[in-house]
């Protein structure tokens, strides 16, 4: 009987022991740009960060497994599962203190535009989504732990299968100051199991040319195109050769479609969502404007220029074209609503020159037309005023 008994006991301990070694490595966590969770660990140098060392005493498990936030069952429940002050652990007690309200968290240095995220999953699972989240303008990490509330959400993945890491394409949006950018995995509850992870990554908005950070603007979307000297016959319909929206088929950024005679251009993975229903500075299209069918004299395209890719100002003289059109002291050409920009390209808009910062942002027109879109200078840069 007591031998029994013993036998029963061993095969207990072995067992919990299998299970703890499952769920220690059954995780993932953001490595790139580092999360909080990843930044406090020993490996980083948590032990330096006073943030990381008042995080320790609050609370901070994952200090020593960074891939443990999650929570069994989410089932895509997070906000009914997580209350606000309680995002950073997950509302879990062993990590209480990452939700700690600071200034001082370790945090990369980002701007505006695309950035690729770099979950590592120590255990890869079929995947639903990669949701990311960041804080409104004006949030202070400092004043308040992070709320629902404090959060806009910026991208959603397609789903996936088993992944070693997992690397996404986020649209930052303008943001000035401290921040948090808010994670969340889900696997696939049908595939898969239901359980969900979390991260919070801190980021400090700043100028990418005087920064060491990892981060700068990508050029992943520029696309090159041939240098044009004289004027061309060209076609003002912005929607010319784009496919029509289908609610079949699945869209990534920066893929554009043409719907009800607009233009729209995918924000981040999306399927289903009608561009006309959908579509806003965070939603799942951008609305890139009207199209038109006439067609006028105008440079069809421009190449870019062999001078530097500095957004300050450069001499007129190293333009690689010349206008058609009146444009003052200025010899870059009219900018074209639609038309194809590499990085470096030049143009003149509204009696100003500007230079594109980003190739992919600067076709696109609409909201990152030079000048007169909302978000013109995520995409361009001003050179000089021509008059």
């Amino acid at each position: 009987m007591k031998k029994t008994m013993k036998a029963c006991g061993i095969s207990a301990v072995v067992m919990g022991s299998l299970l703890l070694a499952s769920q220690a490595f059954a995780h993932g966590y953001v490595s790139s740009p580092k999360s909080r969770a990843f930044f406090c660990t020993s490996a980083q140098g948590g032990a330096s960060s006073p943030a990381c060392v008042a995080a320790s005493a609050g609370g901070n498990a994952s200090q020593y497994e960074p891939q443990s936030i999650g929570i069994g069952g989410a089932n895509d429940n997070h906000q009914a599962l997580i209350p606000d002050g309680k995002l950073c652990s997950a509302n879990m007690a062993s990590n209480n203190g990452l939700n700690l309200a600071r200034n001082d968290w370790n945090a990369t240095t980002v701007t505006a535009g695309p950035l690729a995220f770099v979950w590592t999953n120590t255990a890869p699972h079929k995947t639903s989504y990669f949701r990311y989240y960041i804080t409104k303008e004006g949030f202070n990490p400092g004043a308040a732990p992070l709320k629902w509330s404090d959060l806009e959400q910026i991208h959603e993945s397609a789903p996936a299968g088993q992944e070693a890491t997992s690397t996404h394409m986020v649209n930052l949006p303008p943001r000035t100051g401290r921040h948090i950018v808010y994670s969340i995995w889900q696997r696939d509850p049908l595939r898969d199991a239901p359980e969900g992870f979390y991260q919070c990554i801190d980021v400090v908005y700043g100028n990418p040319t005087n920064s060491s950070s990892s981060v700068a603007l990508s050029s992943v979307r520029s696309s090159s195109v041939s240098s044009v000297a004289s004027s061309s016959s060209v076609s003002n319909n912005t929607c010319a050769g784009l496919p029509t929206w289908n609610a079949s088929t699945a869209y990534q950024a920066p893929q554009q479609v043409q719907h009800n005679n607009r233009r729209y251009s995918a924000n981040y993975w999306t399927q289903g969502n009608d561009p006309a229903l959908t579509s806003g500075q965070y939603n799942y299209w951008l609305d890139l404007g009207a199209c038109t069918g006439s067609t006028s004299s105008t440079p069809s395209s421009v190449a870019p220029s062999s001078s530097s890719k500095s957004s300050t100002a450069v001499s007129s003289s190293r333009s690689s074209v010349a206008s058609s059109v009146s444009t003052g002291n200025c010899t870059s050409p009219a900018y074209v609503n639609g038309a194809s920009y590499a990085t470096g390209a030049k143009v003149v808009s509204g009696g100003s020159e500007y230079q594109c910062t980003v190739g992919g942002w600067c076709s696109q027109g609409g909201a990152y037309a030079p000048g007169t879109g909302w978000a013109w200078t995520n995409a361009w840069s001003l050179v000089r005023a021509c008059n």
